[in-house]
């Protein structure tokens, strides 16, 4: 057992980690407005946030960008694919799926990303890296097509 103000052991951390990210990632699966009361549960006061194009700081700041967000969407789901854990920190890998009205014709898009999450007891730093473009840009009509376009020449 450790003494106040020492290290947990790497057994313990991965642990706790693998506790934490379940409930993280049951947060993320099922992401309605009344469940953005269990922030607290999984994230600091003073998160950090970043995704490309959001940086916030602050679980108050979260809950409001992630209220707009199930506001927005008519369809949402999350699917995790893979999953690191490590000493106060981990990496997932995800599908999102989602619907908007004004994108894609309200059709369904899906996006692929990653996750990078910095905890102790909760976490304190969450960065999702994913392509904007693919998630935004390809499906904003007049924008969308040369986006894939300029895609497509990068991509040979």
């Amino acid at each position: 057992m450790n003494k106040p103000g020492e290290p947990q052991s790497v057994l313990a951390g991965h642990i706790a980690g693998s506790l934490l990210l379940h409930q993280l990632k049951g947060l993320y699966q099922s992401l309605e407005a009344q469940d953005l009361a269990q922030l607290e549960q999984v994230y600091t006061a003073d998160v950090e946030f970043r995704d490309p194009a959001h940086t916030l700081h602050g679980c108050l700041a979260l809950r409001r960008y992630l209220r707009k967000l199930v506001g927005n969407v008519t369809l949402y789901r999350m699917r995790y694919i893979d999953e690191v854990i490590g000493y106060n920190a981990a990496y997932l890998t995800w599908e999102m799926d989602y619907a908007h009205p004004r994108l894609a014709g309200g059709n369904t898009i899906t996006v692929r990303g990653m996750s990078h999450l910095k905890f102790t007891d909760k976490v304190f730093y969450h960065e999702d890296s994913y392509d904007l473009g693919a998630m935004l840009y390809e499906h904003i009509p007049l924008l969308g097509m040369p986006v894939r376009k300029i895609k497509q020449r990068i991509g040979g």
